[in-house]
């Protein structure tokens, strides 16, 4: 019958596109800006427009496929609510919706999970989920490989240093992914009853623990020990009596795995001082975790400008992907010495007090309340036995746990959504079934509406790939080619991509304006290319900067571009303007007092630019930098005596490495404290030839010729490749008058 070929057409649709799922992760676009990140995205976000539409056809015509009512289906229903409301309220909504290509997640990526949920929980059988959890974990053995040549060398890991990262890109994310990895092996190695699957199951789970070890990710260690220890101590708890004699040596051999996963971490701190842990340097990172370290504490500092943040919109927050305004607004600058700028709080609680606020909060935790709720209820309803539930359990909470020190990406989200759908599934098992073949006949319209509704959708989802996915894909594509034309001295060619860039697409523009405008600024400072085409780079620049402001008004990094911009074309007043209204949104942030200061010293206004280091110093006196150029700017107003009380309270010497020092004492014309800059640098990196010839010019300045041909000769003879030069420069200055 053609309503047959009508469903068997869009379940096909459906497995396939579901089954491709599990490989994304591996996927890496190289041809696109973050290719750990876009591509995969592109690609999930693809897949689920089609079979999303699929599903609902489905759906509409054939009453099996629909949702039932249950504690998964409400809380993914009140998830999107609490999402779509939270952007609709944001305080950047376009922000809200679109995210960036760094993240790629607001509410579109939220929504394309909610509906890949609803497509996999609703379409797929009992035996279909043994192959599609397999399918996962067989792409996670694949995603072990690659780490593993990257362990020993043969890949090259894009990060660096000794933790693997895979092709997810990031050694914390490639351990949250293998999380789910483990234990989806581990469940299926416990159901499996052929011996060679169990095999393979027991390997690929041993294989995952692994290479999560070698991320060294502390937050999945962690989590994965306190999921353990959860899971031993339900099974003591709820573990029914057997046969005596194996009863009796599975809790023995329960209570030994339990006393090893306390002990483990307890030793590995104990002998943290060993050579074998302390020259290790996976175990000496587990070792030096304290609540002192740095990046400890400034994840406290994240976390309590995250609640102010919080208590300002307790109720919808700022929205998804806006944590960037709570950033600036109650920014803490004991933060100078971490990434200039956090998008996250990195910490999942918080995320979604400011994704979502009170809702959001609610919404999101009601998802994992109805894991564990729906998970226990398919126990005491014995469809499932006690080990899936152990197994799931401690993936829920090794899942938590990480994510209380960092934040999903569209990997875990897929083993997160992948489980809950997996839940729902078996869970709808209990409930009636369908209407049957006869009532569904009686229901089901005519032909000429299957052929209507199945049109509408797939032009529904044509359209969906098309504005959602291809543009913006392209304007990345774009993006990614001007960055290459610029750097290949294309810039005709860089300024076409910019342009097409765009015009592509609402996702990406900000990262699109703002490369566009440090090439502007490099564009103008090229004195090779024609007068008209760096002004016609730069109208255009400035003109994206302006509505990039007027776009993200509350955004302080859009400030800073612009201001850039127009110090480039020495438009200084409109540049302090700017950077004036950058500090109201930003107060606490020296970069900024950094910026002003250095547009007063432009002008010859050192006074102007001392107050600001001044501010920008007293915000944390231990912050160097600030010190340094407050130094710095006191020798320009001629300040000697409080420069070098400064330098001597911070740092116990006046002589610093620091070339701010060498360019001030230039040009106050202090060639004797040059002379000894120039010997921090050298004493602090003696291989580097640069630094010599500075030394000797230093020499030179100050009219000490005999100490610069002292200096030449010896670097003639640690730099054998330099004789010729130094010889030449030696009887240039001999022969001097």
């Amino acid at each position: 019958m053609p309503n047959d070929i009508f469903k068997k057409t869009a379940l096909w649709v459906i497995k396939i596109g579901l089954f491709i799922v599990p490989f994304i992760p591996l996927y890496i676009s190289r041809v696109l800006f973050f290719p750990y990140i876009t591509g995969k995205a592109f690609l999930f976000r693809t897949i689920v427009e089609i079979i999303f539409a699929a599903w609902v056809f489905l759906a509409v015509f054939w009453p099996e496929y629909r949702p039932k009512r249950s504690a998964l289906t409400v809380a993914m229903g009140f998830f999107v609510l609490a999402v779509v409301l939270a952007s609709i309220f944001a305080a950047n909504p376009s922000r809200a919706l679109w995210s960036n290509f760094e993240r790629m997640e607001g509410m579109l990526a939220y929504l394309h999970l909610a509906a890949y949920f609803l497509v996999l929980a609703h379409v797929l059988k009992q035996r279909e989920w043994f192959w599609f959890l397999s399918v996962f974990v067989l792409t996670g053995f694949v995603e072990n490989f690659y780490a593993l040549f990257q362990r020993l060398g043969y890949l090259a890991s894009p990060q660096g240093g000794f933790r693997v990262d895979g092709t997810i890109g990031n050694p914390t994310y490639l351990a949250a992914y293998l999380t789910f990895v483990f234990f989806f092996a581990l469940f299926l190695w416990q159901s499996a009853r052929n011996f060679p699957l169990k095999i393979y199951y027991g390997a690929a789970a041993l294989f995952s623990l692994a290479i999560i070890y070698f991320t060294a990710t502390r937050g999945a260690a962690l989590g994965l020990l306190g999921a353990g220890i959860l899971a031993l101590v339900l099974y003591f708890i709820f573990e029914k009596k057997g046969l005596p004699l194996r009863a009796s040596s599975y809790k023995k051999a329960a209570a030994l795995l339990l006393l090893a996963l306390i002990l483990l971490p307890v030793s590995v701190w104990y002998f943290r001082d060993s050579s074998f842990v302390a020259q290790n340097p996976v175990l000496s990172r587990f070792a030096s975790i304290s609540f002192s370290q740095r990046t400890v504490a400034s994840r406290f500092l994240i976390w309590k400008l995250a609640f102010n943040g919080f208590k300002e919109r307790p109720l919808l927050g700022w929205g998804p992907e806006n944590f960037n305004l709570v950033f600036a607004k109650h920014y803490e600058p004991g933060l100078y010495e971490q990434e200039p700028w956090f998008d996250r709080s990195h910490n999942i609680v918080f995320d979604w007090l400011i994704n979502g606020g009170l809702v959001g909060f609610l919404a999101y935790f009601g998802l994992i309340f109805a894991a564990v709720f729906t998970l226990w209820n398919l126990y005491l309803k014995g469809v499932f036995p006690l080990g899936p539930v152990l197994i799931f359990s401690a993936l829920i909470m090794a899942y938590l746990f990480q994510n209380f020190f960092v934040f999903d990406q569209l990997a875990t989200y897929l083993g997160f959504f992948t489980l809950l759908a997996f839940l729902e599934s078996p869970a709808r098992a209990d409930r009636p079934a369908g209407a049957s073949p006869r009532e569904n006949a009686r229901k089901r319209p005519a032909l000429d509406y299957e052929s209507l509704v199945a049109v509408v959708l797939v032009f529904a989802a044509l359209a969906s790939v098309y504005f959602l996915n291809f543009r913006p894909y392209l304007a990345n594509r774009n993006l990614l080619s001007a960055m290459q034309a610029h750097a290949a001295g294309d810039f005709t060619g860089a300024l076409e991509r910019y342009e097409r860039a765009l015009s592509l697409s609402v996702l990406g523009r900000q990262e699109v304006r703002e490369n566009f405008a440090r090439f502007a600024v490099m564009a103008g400072q090229n004195a090779n290319l024609p007068q008209d085409f760096r002004i016609k780079v730069f109208t255009r620049a400035l003109e994206e900067a302006r509505e990039s402001v007027e776009g993200n008004s509350g955004d302080p990094r859009s400030y800073l571009f612009l201001a850039s911009l127009y110090r480039a074309g020495n438009s200084n007043k409109e540049a302090l303007e700017t950077l004036e209204k950058a500090k109201s949104l930003i107060p606490a942030k020296q970069q900024v007092y950094f910026e002003i200061a250095d547009l007063h010293v432009a002008e010859g206004n050192f006074g102007k630019a001392a107050e600001e280091l001044k501010t920008a110093f007293e915000l944390v006196p231990e912050f160097s930098e600030a010190r340094i150029n407050l130094a710095a700017i006191y020798v320009l107003e001629g300040r000697q005596a409080e420069a070098d009380k400064l330098l001597m309270d911070g740092f116990g010497k006046l002589e610093m490495p620091r070339i701010i020092l060498v360019q001030v004492y230039y040009r106050v014309k202090n060639y004797e404290r040059m002379i000894g800059i120039w010997k921090a640098f050298t004493e602090t990196d003696p291989r580097n030839l640069e630094y010599r010839r500075s030394l000797a010019g230093s020499y030179l300045l100050a009219a000490r010729r005999l100490e610069a041909v002292q200096t030449l000769q010896e670097a003639m003879e640690d730099f054998p490749e330099f004789r010729a030069e130094g010889e030449a420069l030696i009887k240039d200055i001999l022969s001097s008058p």
